[in-house]
């Protein structure tokens, strides 16, 4: 998704949340119920595969902070769906 480039090599690749559990935390989580932090953490709309290189270039960034060097838009789109289903600020 980030890249751009379909990937064939698991080993190349990391289940990154959209909404980073960290960015998520400190905008908001932390006031959330132990059960609803573990639906946030399991929520299939906030997990996707990414190229391991690029999972760990954007970290707990938020939209802010870092973009993928493709398919911005749709990723910028995930991003604000996740946050506003799950009232984050």
């Amino acid at each position: 998704m980030y890249s751009g480039e379909v990937i064939f090599d698991a080993s190349k690749l990391d289940i990154d949340h959209v909404v980073p559990l960290k960015w998520a935390w400190e905008h908001g989580a932390m006031f959330w119920s132990k059960a609803k932090r573990k639906e946030f953490a399991n929520a299939p709309v906030n997990l996707v595969a990414v190229e391991a290189s690029l999972y760990r270039q954007k970290g707990a960034k938020g939209l802010d902070e870092w973009l993928p060097p493709k398919n911005q838009e749709q990723y910028k789109a995930r991003f604000q769906r996740v946050a506003l289903k799950y009232g984050l600020k």
